[in-house]
């Protein structure tokens, strides 16, 4: 979609610069044209039928804010070339082209209602900790370890605190730090084939070990900022485990943003404010827990289950991997969400 958005840019600059440069050269004779327009007039009428159709807002039903714009700056240069006859049967179609392209984008940008039915868990953080879904996957706040090996391992004595939200209202989200985490019992519905997780983050430090939500960490999967605080997703599949970031993309510190990421077998995606980022092909169905293990978001995995003897043990203490900033409106799906219905969730939920 970007690359089409850019063609209909670079068009849209050459078609401007060409009708400037037809109005500097007053004594310049310009070859006149008659090539057939009526596609194009066909198609301005309905671009601008859709034009006084369009609503912008954060509803599902609305328009992203700035399609008008972006159509009603096209809907004019098309305009120009209809009414004017310096332009050839190639520049003509190629308009049409252009139109053609921002209709099919300003479409794509009506808010959907994402589907209900594959919404498994929903911590909206509004003063608890509870599943807004009535599912029943409650969390419970916990205080995790912090220290560099299992040698220097001490618990945080942390819990996760109440805090403003990306609205400015108070107790509306979720700080973690010095391991502290919440910590919701493993239920076969959290494990599922395929899964989005889309969340809110407002990260406070560059760090390899920065879990946002894990289940069992790479013996099931993980999602996480690492380094230059690039999106991460491990998922342990039939296939093997897959490691994988989101490089170019990165997260800002201390700003809110919305980040996801969706797995199925064939496609990892992940996305930044409502926008693809990444794409990679991946094969394997997510392996099925052979040991429950619960759901931890802030940390790796809940505090009682770690070995601290065993290296050959799959959950010995490595290290302390736990997030330090503020976390709100986690959304888990059981299938791989489309690339409207992540940026529906994120126009949705950014504005109240």
């Amino acid at each position: 979609m970007k690359n089409n958005i850019f063609a209909s840019t670079l068009f849209t600059i050459t078609l401007a610069s060409l009708i400037i440069y037809s109005g500097c050269k007053k004594h310049t004779i310009i070859p006149q044209y008659n090539p057939d327009k009526s596609a194009l007039i066909s198609l301005i009428d309905s671009a601008t039928n859709l034009l006084n159709s369009i609503q912008e807002g954060n509803k599902p039903g609305d328009y992203a804010p700035g399609s008008k714009d972006t159509l009603l700056v096209t809907i004019n240069l098309a305009i120009q070339v209809k009414n004017q006859n310096i332009y050839t049967q190639q520049q003509v179609d190629n308009t049409v082209s252009n139109l053609r392209r921002v209709i099919e984008f300003v479409k794509s940008r009506v808010i959907q209602e994402v589907s209900q039915a594959n919404l498994v868990a929903q911590w909206k953080f509004d003063g608890n900790t509870n599943d807004a879904t009535g599912n029943g996957h409650n969390g419970k706040l916990e205080s995790g370890w912090i220290g560099t090996d299992a040698s220097n391992a001490i618990l945080g004595n942390t819990l996760p605190q109440p805090t403003t939200d990306r609205f400015g209202r108070r107790d509306m989200a979720y700080y973690f730090a010095k391991g502290s985490y919440i910590e919701v019992p493993y239920d076969r519905a959290l494990n599922p084939q395929s899964f989005t997780i889309s969340l809110w983050v407002n990260v406070d430090t560059i760090y390899a070990g920065n879990y946002m939500l894990s289940l069992n960490r790479w013996n099931g999967y993980k999602f996480q900022l690492q380094s230059n605080n690039f999106l991460f997703l491990t998922v342990n599949t039939d296939q093997g485990i897959h490691d994988v970031d989101d490089n170019p993309g990165t997260v800002p510190l201390h700003t809110w943003t919305h980040v996801a990421v969706s797995y199925t077998s064939g496609m990892l995606k992940f996305y930044i404010n409502g926008e693809v980022v990444k794409t990679v092909q991946v094969l394997g169905n997510p392996i099925t827990l052979s040991s429950p293990v619960n759901l931890v978001i802030g940390n790796e995995l809940p505090k009682e289950t770690y070995n601290f003897t065993d290296p050959n043990n799959p959950n010995y203490f490595w290290g302390a991997n736990y997030f330090t900033g503020s976390l709100d409106d986690i959304r888990f799906y059981n299938t791989a969400l489309s690339d409207a219905d992540i940026y529906s969730i994120y126009l949705i939920e950014k504005s109240l």
